[in-house]
């Protein structure tokens, strides 16, 4: 047997056996014959593709049907093998799978009309395929990757999430937010906001991580960019704090709060001076201050540099300043600054 087969058997494990596994043996058999001498654009051969899709269906734990259909769905739509050819041997059930997902890949099925088929078995399979793509998009011109992951962002997660399948939706919010930010240079940027992200509670980081990506990529230039990811990163601690305060507010309603504001409000509020008089002494020398932030600007410097030189000079001429300005800003609010070291 082919060491193509094996992740399949693998994910199979032994949840498959007698007339089903070998009805799965023989759909693979018939896709590695009708798409031998095809490659995929990364060179590497085409069947490893409806294998990979197959994967994914059997590690849902999905009936044999939906395995077969997953490593023939691309020979309905991209060889010479008929209809007739199939249901013959594979059935009605499994040939009704592939036709469901031959109209879901014609031109006039774009995405945002699938939410609309009656038949979840095909979504699911045809989700289980852009998921797939989504992992090898890198083999697709920027442009097309691009559209590929934005369409997956904003339309086909929402139909694996309708669906129940969170770990589908998950993953393909994740590689194609991973995709778009790497896209156009803002790369190391999203990543920034991403890491000051994980300071809002998890709930609510998918769908503002979303919305700052959009942002980020419609703004013309590196500058623009860099301003928009720096205010970010400013506000995000006060920012999770409203967040976090409406969440348990939400989940215990305003009395188990009033509850909550006893004992540990004391030391939360302790905790909140003494964070104060480290943040005093930290700021009331420039020493010690630009001890603290050069570690930081450092890396956003080398990190930038690694995808664009001209990225890095950006940050060594604006970022500073701002610093500085922020800085000078703490000091006056907090009344206790003469800036000596």
């Amino acid at each position: 047997m082919s060491g193509h087969l094996r992740p399949l058997l693998t994910a199979v494990g032994g949840s498959l056996g007698g007339e089903r596994l070998r009805l799965v043996l023989r759909a693979y058999e018939v896709a590695d014959r009708w798409h031998s001498g095809r490659f995929r654009r990364d060179g590497s051969p085409y069947i490893t593709h409806p294998v990979a899709v197959a994967v994914i269906v059997a590690e849902m734990d999905l009936d044999h049907e939906l395995v077969c259909a997953a490593l023939l769905h691309d020979v309905l739509t991209d060889t010479a093998c008929t209809e007739e050819a199939l249901a013959a041997e594979f059935g009605e059930p499994i040939t009704n799978l592939l036709r469901g997902m031959r109209m879901l890949d014609s031109v006039e099925r774009r995405p945002p009309e699938w939410p609309v088929s009656t038949d979840e078995r095909v979504l699911t399979l045809k989700l289980a395929d852009r998921l797939h793509n989504q992992r090898t998009i890198s083999g697709l011109p920027e442009a097309r990757q691009r559209v590929n992951s934005q369409e997956n962002l904003d339309v086909v997660a929402p139909v694996a999430r309708r669906l129940g399948l969170t770990e589908v939706e998950e993953e393909l919010r994740r590689l194609a937010m991973a995709n778009l930010s790497g896209l156009g240079g803002a790369r190391t940027l999203f990543g920034a906001i991403t890491a000051g992200a994980s300071m809002l509670p998890a709930a609510a980081r998918p769908r503002w991580l979303e919305e700052w990506l959009g942002e980020l990529l419609t703004l013309p230039g590196g500058r623009a960019r860099l301003r928009f990811a720096l205010w970010l990163l400013a506000g995000m601690p006060r920012m999770a704090l409203t967040l976090r305060r409406q969440a348990a507010l939400t989940r215990g309603g305003r009395a188990a709060v009033r509850d909550r504001r006893t004992a540990p409000a004391g030391r939360a509020a302790a905790a909140g001076r003494a964070a104060t008089r480290c943040l005093r002494w930290v700021v009331r020398s420039d020493l010690r201050t630009w001890a603290l932030l050069a570690p930081l600007l450092g890396w956003l410097v080398l990190d930038a540099a690694a995808e664009r030189v001209t990225d890095a000079v950006v940050i060594v001429i604006t970022v500073p300043p701002v610093l500085a300005a922020a800085v000078h800003a703490i000091r006056a609010r907090i009344g206790d600054g003469d800036g000596r070291g």
